[in-house]
């Protein structure tokens, strides 16, 4: 990610007017929200690994301990919450670090608290997703894509971004969409500007923070009960049939 942050301020820069404040500010938080969301997509990776690991323990847990979905699910989701502070404070202050030290100007971030907050949500929506998709596998599936799909949250994070920065797509997909959400409001965070459709075009219609922050909520919500639902059903599975072709 700091090599994306790198040609992001000093190759894909080239042609930028220097003396134009809001232009900069506008770029560099383009450049802090896509990478931060694809720094952040990758604790959807990790979720499912350990989740694999442990479905024996987690059956036998929740049929005869006081262990409830519920809270596992709570204790993982403030553990991801914490990972997710830790990786949007370092991609905030390297983007500020590299970004200003490129244009000349400082490109303090507008709103560091919101960039925060915004960080510990995508990390708690991260998991859940992961966590969603693991337990789709582990219940029906079975675990011969595992490898697969547990890469699924960083593949859709490029997906999502690179769309949202290079072209313009309907406002009620990006309301809908919790990547475009999450790419909006750190957009928010860095620079307080409206945030556009498209991050290489900011004129003209933008969306509104509020309603994606929204979004985003609803989003993270709905995936903890549907994982909490899974997990009470959760399967035995043996890891060696991840393995198999």
């Amino acid at each position: 990610m700091f090599f994306w942050l790198f040609l992001g301020a000093f190759v894909e820069s080239n042609g930028l007017p220097s003396d134009a404040l809001p232009v900069l500010a506008s770029y560099t938080s383009s450049w802090y929200a896509v990478i931060s969301m694809f720094s952040l997509s990758t604790l959807g990776i990790s979720i499912s690994f350990s989740v694999i690991y442990a479905t024996y323990s987690l059956a036998y847990s929740f049929r005869y301990t006081k262990l409830r979905p519920l809270t596992y699910l709570s204790n993982l989701g403030a553990a991801s919450g914490i990972v997710g502070v830790t990786l949007g404070v370092v991609m905030l202050l390297s983007t500020y670090a590299l970004f200003s030290y490129k244009f000349g100007v400082n490109l303090v971030p507008a709103s560091p608290v919101l960039a925060v907050f915004v960080a510990a949500l995508t990390g708690v929506f991260m998991y859940s997703l992961g966590m969603f998709l693991v337990l789709l596998l582990i219940n029906f599936l079975g675990l011969k894509n595992e490898s697969f799909v547990s890469f699924i949250p960083l593949i859709l994070a490029y997906g999502f971004g690179f769309t949202q920065l290079y072209a313009k797509l309907p406002a009620s997909l990006l309301y809908a969409s919790p990547y475009n959400a999450i790419q909006g409001l750190m957009y928010h965070a860095y620079s307080v500007q409206p945030v556009p459709v498209q991050f290489t075009a900011p004129t003209g219609v933008s969306l509104d923070p509020f309603l994606l922050g929204v979004s985003l909520v609803a989003w993270v919500v709905l995936l903890i009960l549907v994982d909490s639902a899974m997990l009470r059903r959760i399967k035995t599975r043996d890891v060696e049939e991840a393995r198999q072709v």
